[in-house]
């Protein structure tokens, strides 16, 4: 049990999935913004452009909108990836750990699923860190440029997103970011129950987003609106609804884990 603790805790998956989803908003922030344009690659010796352009345009980019805009502009095609990173050890946990020492665990069921929920919370809390370093850093030196960040500040007071606008991402983070990251990591985990290579932990889950994604938006059924929960930063939803779809997600992936559990019982008996 101490060996599969060490192995839980200590698996490299989380650190690397973290300093990935952090560095990509990073990067795509610099460049999607025009920060790097503006910093680097301006001309400010044109004769079109007005006095202390540069400061201008700065004070037009660096605000909390902006930021969180452009940062997201391609994680948003692939956002479970980085949930699912820290699960795929759950296989090979699976395939030994849980296959050698089925006869001796009092509860098979009960074991193996408190293994998927641990990677599965691991799966959320990198998505969490990761943005939490990202809006923390933010803090230093961004301003807001609106009052109404949208329809997932609802809860809040009217005034609350101006004048704390990094709570108010970090609330995001810690909320729907993280349970995003739980129901992928759950989908992931279930996957590799029927499933024996990591690919197909990575694939399905990622193909599931997708056509949820544009199903979603094509049907306009909020419980399939995943883009709604990715997008809380800027939607027309309540903070309630923007929970729909991870509610959604979280129902499939606790039938699919029950069915896969129960042919993986029968395969071990066997």
């Amino acid at each position: 049990m101490k060996y599969i603790n060490r192995f839980r805790i200590y698996n490299k998956n989380i650190y690397i999935s973290i300093v990935l989803l952090t560095s990509l908003l990073f990067i795509t922030w610099f460049f999607e913004s025009y920060f790097a344009e503006v910093m680097f690659f301006m001309d400010y010796n044109a004769e079109d452009l007005v006095e202390n352009a540069k400061a201008i345009m700065l004070k037009s980019i660096l605000t909390w909108e902006i930021y969180i805009d452009s940062s997201m502009r391609y994680v948003i095609n692939f956002f479970p990836i980085f949930a699912i990173l820290p699960t795929i050890p759950f296989l090979s946990e699976r395939k030994s750990y849980h296959v050698f020492g089925a006869n001796r665990f009092n509860n098979y069921n009960k074991n193996i699923i408190s293994s998927i929920i641990t990677y599965s919370v691991k799966g959320g809390l990198s998505i969490s860190i990761s943005f939490s370093i990202f809006f923390l850093i933010g803090n230093l030196f961004l301003t807001t440029s609106i009052k109404n960040i949208g329809g997932f500040s609802s809860i809040f007071p009217s005034d609350f997103y101006t004048n704390n606008p990094c709570l108010f991402f970090l609330f995001m983070a810690w909320s729907a970011y993280f349970l995003i990251g739980v129901v992928y990591g759950l989908m992931s985990c279930a996957i590799s129950l029927i499933f024996d290579k990591e690919i197909y932990m990575l694939i399905i889950p990622l193909i599931i987003y997708i056509a949820q994604f544009y199903l979603g938006n094509l049907l306009n059924l909020m419980p399939l609106k995943i883009s709604e929960s990715v997008c809380a930063f800027n939607t027309l939803y309540s903070t309630g609804q923007v929970f729909i779809p991870i509610i959604t997600l979280f129902i499939f992936d606790v039938v699919l884990i029950l069915i896969a559990l129960k042919k993986r019982r029968h395969f071990i008996d066997a």
